[in-house]
């Protein structure tokens, strides 16, 4: 007679010979186990965590399928700590580097595998300083092309060839689109002092951008507010979701250019924008009136910008819904050339020019906002539409 228990350990017997065993995640410390970053990527599986420790690592990134990379925390690696701009910052993002300043040849400074969905995280470095090359080639210091990585608590800065991240699956004026969408998560990262968009978000991205604090992107030299760029941008059919950033002395606090139809929408909310050379957001779609963006910019905090609080041109289907637009240089909104769009429940006050200016728009609807204290109208209109619709 067969004991249950037998029969039970010889069932456990046969299932684990049949089953393959599961390689477990392993943590790679550098640079006890590997003397650089890159060694312990090439050398780790998908599931592995490489952990950096303290110090400043002179070498380009190039990230792996399923790896995490964090910053090692130790004794009191997760105190936050003044940071370069207002917000405070983890003290190991402070003290574990990246630099790209001895880089010859052109490239960016951290990439990430392209077309995937695998997971993968980078968490608490600074990265700083790209040269300007001779070539003339514009890099990013952050590459996320056709993936979905998770980007945090990150300070980005000193690029003298372009701007600070690009998320993009590539598309229209860009190239070949990828099979894969971005879908990155972009939070609680410092992007400053590059001499391109801070965050960039091209074609084929459909990003989270959230609770970045973006400032001082700008061009060397120039002063004309059509040459600064923007602290983070959106090209073409790009349907990022924007959301709690703060964003002061760039070009544009959030800039989009190019926009074209996509049935996603675009939604811009909760930022604080401010003190930016051009518009606190500034979004201009190609002249095609036929086109739906359906974009929605709700509960905006936008103050002291060099030009408009919140700038259209050549939109359509758009809501500004309970923004809060102040002490801009000029209009607290300036809609051109816009149709279908509703401006509901804001504050607009004390701007330069009028409160909400509309020059050529089209079935706009205006209501429950509080207008006040501007210096040449609460509303002014400008033409009738070029199609003579209605507001």
């Amino acid at each position: 007679m067969v004991r249950t228990g037998s029969i039970s350990t010889a069932m456990a017997l046969v299932f684990m010979l049949c089953v393959p065993p599961v390689a477990l995640s392993r943590t790679i410390v550098v640079p006890d186990d590997f003397k650089t970053i890159n060694q312990a990527i090439t050398m780790a599986r998908s599931g592995d965590t490489v952990m950096v420790k303290p110090g400043v690592y002179h070498e380009r990134i190039r990230m792996k399928k399923g790896i995490t990379l964090v910053s090692f925390a130790g004794k009191g690696g997760n105190e936050l700590v003044k940071g370069p701009g207002n917000k405070r910052v983890l003290r190991r993002a402070l003290d574990t580097v990246i630099d790209g300043s001895g880089l010859k040849e052109p490239g960016y400074l951290l990439s990430f595998p392209k077309d995937t969905t695998a997971p993968m995280k980078v968490d608490g470095f600074t990265l700083r300083n790209l040269p300007l090359y001779h070539t003339g080639v514009k890099m990013f210091m952050v590459e996320i092309r056709g993936c979905s990585p998770v980007f945090i608590n990150n300070i980005v800065h000193g690029n003298r060839s372009w701007g600070g991240i690009l998320s993009t699956g590539l598309g229209t004026g860009m190239g070949p689109p990828l099979e894969t969408t971005a879908r990155p998560l972009i939070e609680n990262n410092i992007i400053f002092d590059n001499l391109g968009p801070g965050i960039s978000n091209g074609p084929n991205s459909e990003g989270i951008i959230r609770g970045n604090e973006v400032f001082d992107n700008h061009f060397t030299g120039r002063t004309n507010s059509s040459e600064v760029p923007p602290g983070i941008g959106i090209r073409e059919y790009a349907r990022p979701l924007i959301e709690g950033n703060t964003c002061y002395r760039n070009g544009s606090g959030i800039g989009g250019i190019n926009l074209d139809v996509n049935q996603k929408p675009l939604i811009i909310r909760n930022n604080r924008l401010f003190e930016n050379r051009r518009a606190g957001i500034r979004l201009k779609a190609l002249p095609n009136r036929s086109g739906r963006l359906n974009a929605t910019i709700l509960g905006n905090t936008i103050y002291g910008n060099l030009d408009a609080g919140i700038m259209a041109i050549n939109v359509h289907g758009m809501k500004l819904v309970s923004n809060k637009v102040y002490d801009n240089m000029a209009s607290g909104l300036a809609l051109f050339e816009v149709n279908r769009v509703i401006v509901e429940s804001n504050e607009i006050y004390r701007n330069l020019d009028a409160g909400l200016r509309l020059v050529d728009a089209t079935d706009v609807k205006v209501r429950k906002n509080r207008i006040y204290q501007n210096a040449t109208a609460g509303v002014h209109f400008a033409g009738w539409g070029k199609d003579g619709g209605k507001r």
